[in-house]
């Protein structure tokens, strides 16, 4: 029996369990806002019965045991108008109770959860934050865009590399090891400006969990974390969304029903940096040195959403995301004394250089999902596509200049091209029976077809003739092709990606048990494990809770790029025979608080271990660098080490009150060994910063007035960096100055950068008049007090003759600055008939 049997046949049998699941109406609770979200824990009391009920995720109750009559029912909920109403037993049909938010009781009271609790936040809840909670939008603002991936950076545990960088490095784990789900579908490299912004919309984003500890067996093919990200559903009473305008770009959110029961997300974001160049390349060319630029980005989503019944939807989305830089300078110098005065009359010397970075993402899903206060169902078609297309390429004419054969080059053509293009094709089925209001099981399955194509091409031509250089001025020698070298390869890899899932929600008083088990398969290679999870809660009093968890991960797909710099030319990388996948173990125990009229203040300690992570050697990351092009040119030869990463991370989220805000500080280690580096003894990780301080502050300090401050402190970056200068002395690593073996390194990341500290500012103007729309003017402020933080070191070593005829060598190094004080206005209007102004 093959693979794609096997995952018929498990798909069949769970679609065949839920369509036989018997009929039994129940009362759902839901909140009266445009989704009617289901409300996961309000309280149905019937009062002569002295008896009730509590709502399970998905707001229902449970109606089986309570005997045929008409009851006086009290239906309450923390933070929520109470409900109370006469109801008749046994129920025709399902019974919607529509509860609305008490905004007086607000003021004095704690909501601990919100109102829909998602798996993850269930089971890990000290290790899950919800990031749809926190205030993005007063979060100060890179450039003035609003940036999802820019606050997730900001958050205890999070790490980032560098100010230009947008990935995200959880818990010493990589950048790869983040699974990123929009709408459940898994999204690659999904960064706009070589990774200053991420591709997501904030305004079109309703959404979002990161879970950095023991995800649910639910999730795979990933070691570090899964960042989940769910679009709006759009409006399905008034249209509504917004319009954000910010100096390099705009992008605008809409929703509205077309109908009663199907309602539409259109949300898209441009730059308009062409003028720039327009008006910047006539500025900077000069008659001999033309420069023609182009750079622009641009996204799209699109999501609708159609109500079958009340216990029946279909949701279906699209995300694509483009960018596209194209950098050309064409130079005729008019002094050039050495090759013009070999040229015949008339000819001139010209050099042509080009460079073309180009990278998308496309998305598409449809989602069907059912449920009642038995069962839930979600089944799940999607497909994933991601494509990178680097080139660069020069012309030079006649610069002439001989060639160690003797012969004369007149004309010289290179053309280095990457591209990397995979497509993911899915499909998944989950269920959830909600057999208790103790007990629930969830179960599912997931195929992904994998398709991968890389492409590295290099073209190198040389056109001449033999004889003098001054044949080519005074007669008319024959030029021929007298070099042409192409060399390259293409790698297709196809593979199947099968797993199953086995979970249980079981609470006993206080404690709540979170057993998961996954079964996770990779054709390439033939690759099975059995991957098991466990997450512990304890809610010791009230308001104090203890947490724990264990589990097993595994992941296929690595990618490896430049220490320092993040941009498209990353190279990935499937698992194969001669290629083990990676596999993870990681341990988390915590303590949380629920600080009354403040937020909560959360511990949680962490231990991973990770083996199959792939990297380079060091010979071949210099190989890397030393090209002809721009594009550095990784080989396939990978080597396997080992990481271990421990910490300790310290939260105080305060949500209510007129300053919110939250305040974090990490504690951490991370270390890599491999055999080939660092004479196999481990060495920091690029993410090895002991000491991470976040602190944001929102204020409203007045009416329609608020500041946002976002404050940061971290260790310096470890980087490799040379002790000692000597001459004619090899480098032990092999790291050392390619001119000349001066510099000497006897251990790698042995150097750190100067500590990085950095204070953003947000001021917010509220409640303004733009064209009778109700709009917000924005100032950011970025490193408000221009503090030069380091991102890397250019190493120099400079020689002095001393008068015995020796040398001393000494260093002149240069540091390069990361992002200087920047202020930005944005503004932010609103769309839709609840924005209209008025008088």
């Amino acid at each position: 029996m093959n693979l794609k049997t096997t995952l018929s046949l498990i798909l069949f049998s769970c679609l065949s369990t839920f369509a036989h699941a018997q009929k039994k109406h129940s009362v759902h609770i839901v909140e009266n806002d445009a989704y009617q979200t289901p409300l996961y824990g309000a309280t149905l009391y019937l009062k002569e019965l002295e008896k009730g009920g509590v709502s399970n995720i998905s707001g229902h109750i449970s109606t089986k045991d309570i005997p045929d009559g008409s009851y006086h029912c009290r239906v309450s909920f923390l933070g929520y108008v109470t409900l109370e109403q006469e109801i008749a037993f046994p129920l025709g049909e399902d019974l919607t109770l529509v509860m609305t938010p008490d905004t007086q009781e607000l003021q004095d009271v704690i909501v601990e959860e919100s109102a829909i609790t998602s798996v993850q936040m269930q089971q890990a809840k000290l290790s899950t934050i919800n990031i749809s909670e926190m205030n993005l939008i007063n979060v100060p603002r890179m450039l003035g865009e609003p940036d999802l991936i820019r606050m997730i950076q900001n958050l205890p545990g999070v790490k980032t590399e560098t100010d230009f960088t947008g990935g995200f490095f959880v818990r010493g784990g990589r950048n790869d090891q983040n699974l990123i789900l929009l709408d459940g579908v898994p999204v690659y490299n999904p960064w706009h400006l070589f990774g200053l912004f991420s591709a997501f919309n904030t305004e079109a984003i309703d959404r979002v969990e990161l879970t950095k500890g023991i995800f649910p067996a639910q999730y795979g093919s990933r070691l570090s974390s899964v960042l989940d990200i769910e679009l709006q559903k759009g409006d399905t009473r008034n249209g509504a969304g917004y319009l954000t305008i910010s100096p390099i770009s705009a992008s605008f959110s809409y929703g509205k029903p077309i109908n009663q029961k199907t309602s539409v997300l259109v949300s898209g974001r441009r730059t308009y940096l062409d003028p720039i160049f327009w008006i910047s390349d006539p500025i900077l060319s000069t008659p001999t040195d033309q420069y023609k630029n182009r750079y622009n980005f641009f996204d799209f989503n699109l999501k609708v959403v159609h109500k079958f019944t009340p216990e029946t939807r279909i949701e279906t989305g699209v995300f694509y995301g483009n960018d596209q830089l194209v950098a050309n300078n064409y130079y005729t110098p008019d002094d050039n004394p050495y090759s013009q005065s070999q040229l015949p009359d008339g000819a001139t010397t010209s050099s042509d250089n080009n460079i073309k970075y180009g990278w998308r993402n496309v998305t598409g899903s449809v989602k069907l999902v059912k449920e009642n206060e038995h069962i839930k169902s979600t089944s799940h078609f999607f497909t994933s596509w991601y494509l990178a297309d680097n080139q660069y390429y020069y012309n030079d004419e006649n610069f002439i200049y001989r060639t160690e054969s003797n012969q004369i080059v007149t004309r010289e053509l290179f053309d280095q091209h990457f591209t990397q293009d995979f497509t993911d094709y899915g499909t998944q089925q989950d269920l959830t029976f909600f057999l208790s209001d103790q007990l629930s099981i969830s179960t599912g399955a997931q195929w992904l077809y994998h398709s991968f194509t890389e492409s590295k091409i290099n073209k190198e031509q040389q056109y001449g003739f033999n004889g003098n250089q001054s044949d080519y001025k005074d007669g008319n020698p024959t030029i021929e092709l007298i070099l042409n070298n192409i060399s390259g390869d293409t790698a297709v890899t196809n593979s199947h990606e099968i797993s199953t899932y086995l979970s249980a929600t079981y609470a006993i008083g206080k404690l709540s048990i979170y057993p998961g088990l996954r079964y996770q398969y990779f054709s390439d290679g033939h690759y099975s494990h059995l991957l098991p999870r466990l997450n512990i809660n304890y809610q010791i009093t009230q308001s104090l809770m203890f947490s724990a968890g264990y589990g097993h991960f595994s992941q296929y797909l690595q990618s490896l790029s430049l220490d320092f710099m993040r941009i498209p030319a990353d190279r990935w990388f499937w698992s194969n025979d001669n290629r083990p996948p990676a596999l993870g173990k990681t341990f988390t125990v915590g303590v949380g608080y629920q600080i009354p009229k403040v937020g909560l203040f959360s511990i949680e300690g962490y231990y991973k271990t990770q083996t199959g992570l792939l990297n380079f050697s060091i010979e071949q990351q210099s190989k890397a660098l030393d090209t002809n092009g721009l594009i550095p040119e990784f080989t396939r030869e990978t080597i396997s080490g080992t990481g271990e990463a421990y910490g300790v991370e310290f939260m105080l989220n305060k949500t209510k009150g007129d300053i919110t805000g939250w305040l974090g500080y990490t504690l951490s280690w991370a270390y890599n060994t491999f055999e080939e580096i660092n004479h196999g003894n481990p060495f920091p990780s690029r993410v090895d910063k002991r000491h991470d301080i976040q602190a944001f502050v929102n204020w409203d300090f007045a009416k329609n007035w608020s500041l946002g401050a976002l404050f940061n402190y971290k260790t310096g970056q470890p980087l490799t960096f040379s002790t000692q200068n000597y001459l004619n002395n090899p480098d032990p690593l092999g790291i050392g100055d390619q001119a000349g073996d001066i510099q000497v390194t006897t251990s790698y990341n042995n150097f750190r950068l100067p500590a990085y500290h950095r204070l953003d500012l947000n001021l917010t103007w509220k409640n303004r008049r733009f064209f009778k729309h109700r709009t917000e003017v924005s100032l950011n402020i970025i490193n408000a007090y221009n503090q030069f933080n380091v991102l890397t070191i250019m190493p120099s070593t400079s020689l002095e003759a001393l008068p015995n005829g020796k040398f001393r060598a000494f260093p002149k190094n240069k540091y390069i600055s990361q992002m200087p004080i920047m202020p930005v206005i944005s503004l932010r209007i609103g769309l839709g008939k609840d924005q209209k102004w008025k008088d």
